[in-house]
């Protein structure tokens, strides 16, 4: 903590996923039985459930891992992995794989943690730039305007938009020149020891959250606050 104080942080980048917003209730049998209805489908809420499992234990499974494997480095690249996946996990029908696909790239269906809004607008009142840095396959923009957030960010820096993912240093040097900042003074908020941790390759300190998390639950970024000017 001292060592991140002695940087005087000018600027903080976050990352997306399991940091801002919640990763682990994005696909509910509520919202899929919702889903799949505008698509043509009918599902019973047990049966949606039983779709949610099967794709999560897919996607989530050592060989899905594998496959999503460059999936973030634009919208086609997501479409094309995900929908492959989510349609081997069934195997499920055309229509469900819409289904499926739409729920998990639903601005509505991503939350923000409780602590989260009130984190960036405390930044933003303080003058401390801020931006978000994710690997993800679709805009997420419209996530941060539904929880009234867009407007405390400097900058959005997505790998579909631009070709390179974490933990490519290079995505990392870009992002702090949108905020205007050098890497040094640039503090990198994540979730993941890897990819969010490549960040220090690019000169930037990083701040890496717990793993365990749940949407209901303050993520603690309130710690950001005191490492921040």
């Amino acid at each position: 903590m001292d060592d991140l104080a002695d940087a005087r942080v000018e600027a903080v980048l976050f990352d997306f996923s399991g940091t801002l917003f919640d990763d682990t209730g994005v696909l509910d049998p509520a919202s899929l039985t919702a889903a799949a209805a505008r698509h043509g489908v009918r599902l019973d809420p047990a049966t949606a459930a039983d779709v949610i499992r099967r794709t999560l234990r897919h996607v989530d499974s050592p060989e899905g891992f594998a496959a999503r494997e460059g999936c973030d480095l634009s919208p086609q690249a997501h479409r094309t992995t995900w929908t492959t996946l989510i349609a081997d996990a069934g195997p499920f029908e055309p229509p469900l794989v819409e289904a499926v696909y739409a729920c998990l790239t639903d601005p509505h269906a991503w939350r923000p943690y409780p602590d989260t809004v009130p984190v960036l607008r405390a930044l933003r009142d303080r003058g401390v730039r801020t931006g978000v840095l994710s690997n993800i396959g679709w805009d997420i923009r419209p996530a941060f305007a539904r929880a009234g957030a867009l407007d405390t960010l400097h900058t959005v820096v997505l790998s579909c938009e631009h070709g390179i993912a974490k933990p490519d240093p290079a995505l990392f040097t870009l992002a702090c020149e949108r905020l205007g900042a050098p890497a040094g003074r640039v503090l990198y908020v994540g979730d993941d020891p890897v990819k969010d941790g490549a960040a220090v390759r690019a000169g930037l300190p990083v701040y890496l959250l717990p793993s365990e998390r749940s949407a209901d639950t303050a993520r603690g970024l309130a710690a950001v606050l005191r490492l921040a000017r």
